[in-house]
């Protein structure tokens, strides 16, 4: 008996998310730095195919993809995995405020300096020196900042209240992957 196209594609999809499953179990913190690393390279590469980047003259600028990436893989990805551990440590849900407090950690403590490390890194690991990193940082870092408050508030109020921990990280990677393009477009046209 043969499998029908969408049998076998079901199938694959199963597959996938059965071992994307058993390693998120095995392995949580290295499973979640590469699923970051994915969604970040692709949604540079998608956004480089919105608004071309000048350095790589119509084609795709592969050292910011690897800038991104490797954000993702050696920063994002562990971090965010221990930040929401750590919110479920400090800010039990059984506790008076905690998905206001868990909020509030977020946007307040945690947002604030992981995005100027984002930014500040990707423009080194792009090729960009200090004054040039801190330059582009003064242009874009406030405007995105607020942002992210106003954008990143109602999809981590989602994230840190209604997903379960092991899923957060990648809800917050596929939400991810549009804020992802924004800032690369955003950090284009400040360059432009």
């Amino acid at each position: 008996m043969s499998l029908s196209k969408g049998e076998k594609k079901g199938n694959i999809f199963e597959k996938a998310l059965t071992e994307y499953l058993r390693l998120l179990q095995r392995r949580p913190v290295v499973t979640k730095a590469v699923t970051n690393a994915l969604v970040s390279g692709l949604g540079t590469i998608i956004s480089q195919l919105i608004v071309k980047d000048s350095r790589a003259k119509g084609r795709i600028y592969w050292r910011s993809v690897f800038a991104y990436m490797s954000f993702g893989l050696i920063v994002s990805g562990p971090i965010t995995h221990h930040l929401y551990a750590f919110m479920e440590k400090y800010f039990p849900r059984e506790k008076k405020y905690s998905s206001l407090k868990r909020l509030l950690f977020d946007r307040l403590v945690f947002a604030p300096p992981f995005l100027l490390a984002f930014l500040y890194y990707v423009s080194i690991a792009e090729g960009s020196g200090h004054d040039a990193a801190m330059e582009k940082l003064k242009q874009v870092y406030w405007m995105i900042l607020k942002l992210n408050w106003t954008v990143w508030s109602v999809v981590q109020y989602i994230t840190v209240n209604y997903i379960p921990l092991k899923f957060r990280t990648l809800f917050g990677n596929l939400c991810g992957l549009v804020w992802m393009i924004f800032l690369s477009v955003k950090r284009r046209q400040a360059t432009a």
